[in-house]
C-alpha cells in the first residue's frame, strides 16, 4: 500500500465512523424514504410533535363517532365536553383536538375514565375506542352490578340473526355506558345455546327489585350489533335512529 493510499483509507475509515455515530445516535429516529437512498433524520423534537398530532387525530375520530346519529342540539361539542370534564377553559380541550397541545397522562386517563374511552386506544392506538372488558359469564352476574350501581338504563341488546346473540348494556348518562363484553343466545333455534333461562332469571330479579321500568330491549342490525359490542362504535349511538331516540322494544317478554 502506498502512503497516498494509506491516507486515504484513513480518511474513508474517519468518515465512515462518523456517519455510524450519527444515525446511530439513541437520541434520532431514522426514516428511510420511499427511494431508500436518503435516510431522514428526525430529531426528537419533531418526533415529539407527530405523536402530538396523532393523539390529535384520535381526539378528533372521538368526537365524531360521539356525535354519530346525535341531534343538532345534542351533540358533544368542544365546549360541552369541557363542561363535562369541568375544565375551567374550554381552549384547554381545544388545544389538545386541534394539536397545539400535548395532553398529559393525567388528562389523559380523566378523560378516559370520564366518558369510558379505552385507554390503550386513545394513548397508543391500540384495540377499539370504546372496548373496555366488562365480561360475566352469565346474564345473573349482572345482578350484582345492576343493584349496587343502579343505572339509569337497562338495555337487552340482541342481534336480527337466527342465534339472536345478545348483551347486556348499562346507561348512566348520554355520555357513560358500560357494554357487557360477553354475549349469548337467547333464541329457540336448535343449537343456539343454553342460556335463555337464566336470562329469564334476571328479567324476574329485575322486576322483583322494582328495576322493571329501567329495562329498555333493542334490536339491532348485524354490523350495528357487533359494532357497539367490539366498542368500535359508541354505545349511544346504537339508540339514536334517524327519528331520534329509539323505544322499548320489550322482545323479551
Amino acid at each position: 500500500m502506498t502512503q497516498l493510499d494509506f491516507g486515504l483509507s484513513i480518511i474513508a475509515s474517519w468518515i465512515a465512523n462518523k456517519i455510524d455515530n450519527y444515525f446511530n445516535n439513541k437520541n434520532n429516529h431514522v426514516e428511510i424514504t420511499e427511494n431508500n437512498d436518503r435516510p431522514k433524520v428526525i430529531e426528537p423534537e419533531e418526533t415529539n410533535e407527530i405523536e402530538v398530532l396523532k393523539l390529535s387525530k384520535r381526539f378528533q375520530k372521538l368526537l365524531i363517532l360521539m356525535n354519530e346519529n346525535q341531534g343538532e342540539y345534542s351533540k358533544f361539542t368542544i365546549a360541552k365536553l369541557s363542561e363535562i370534564l369541568n375544565l375551567e377553559k374550554r381552549s384547554i380541550l381545544d388545544n389538545i383536538i386541534s394539536g397545539r397541545e400535548e395532553p398529559t397522562f393525567e388528562f389523559i386517563k380523566t378523560f378516559c375514565k370520564t366518558f369510558r374511552i379505552n385507554y390503550d386506544w386513545l394513548n397508543e392506538n391500540k384495540g377499539y375506542p370504546f372496548n373496555i372488558e366488562y365480561y360475566y359469564g352469565s346474564p345473573m352476574d349482572y345482578l350484582k352490578d345492576i343493584i349496587e350501581l343502579n343505572p339509569e338504563r337497562i338495555y337487552f341488546i340482541q342481534n336480527k340473526s337466527e342465534t339472536a346473540e345478545t348483551f347486556i348494556m348499562l346507561g348512566f348518562s348520554d355520555w357513560y355506558y358500560m357494554v357487557g363484553t360477553k354475549y349469548w343466545h337467547i333464541s329457540n333455534n336448535v343449537g343456539a345455546g343454553g342460556q335463555i333461562y337464566d336470562f329469564y332469571r334476571l328479567i324476574k330479579e329485575l322486576k322483583e327489585n322494582m328495576f322493571s321500568s329501567k329495562c329498555m330491549g333493542l334490536k339491532l342490525e348485524n354490523k350495528e350489533f357487533w359494532n357497539t359490542l367490539m366498542g368500535k362504535s359508541f354505545p349511544a349511538s346504537c339508540l339514536i335512529g334517524e327519528m331520534g331516540r329509539r323505544g322499548d322494544t320489550l322482545w323479551w317478554e
